[in-house]
């Protein structure tokens, strides 16, 4: 029996479909489920600044269970290639690691940074060629995070 597609359902018709979804993934992974229901996930966000205060660049991430994920990483144009980089990345894995992280991964588009992640250690995972619809591919990278014990990072500090 051919079914009829419409595109532009109902809220409720929408919400039917959700609690399809929600009631499977219950089923099938309640523990997880019930973790995002209690807000595991923990966003945050780094600034770097120089001698003056000025913001030189940023990393908003966030923290779900063993996993940490780069959302954005931006550094100020005019002080690019000078570490900023690399310490955004080193504190937010650092701030996973004390979470109980231990694995890392971070998306971007082929003209942005896989180069820079794959001098910190991310391997790419995954890759969606033409992505934009314009030439460039969206590249998935993820890294092992190594563990340290708390006594470990006080020592390093």
């Amino acid at each position: 029996m051919p079914s009829v597609i419409d595109q532009n359902p109902s809220e409720d018709e929408q919400s039917q479909v959700m609690s399809w979804l929600r009631e499977f993934n219950q089923a099938a992974n309640g523990d997880f489920m019930a973790s995002l229901a209690d807000g595991a996930e923990q966003q945050f966000f780094l600034v770097s600044k120089d001698a003056e205060g000025r913001i030189t660049g940023g990393l908003q991430g966030a923290i779900l269970h063993s996993w940490l994920k780069i959302d954005i990483m931006a550094v100020c144009p005019g002080v690019r290639g000078r570490g900023i980089g690399r310490q955004l990345v080193s504190e937010a894995e650092r701030l996973g690691m004390m979470e109980g992280c231990h694995y890392a991964y971070v998306d971007t588009m082929s003209y942005q940074a896989p180069e820079f992640y794959r001098t910190l250690g991310y391997g790419e995972s995954g890759r969606l060629k033409d992505w934009d619809s314009h030439g460039h591919d969206k590249i998935f990278l993820t890294k092992l995070l190594t563990y340290q014990s708390k006594s470990e990072q006080s020592r390093r500090s």
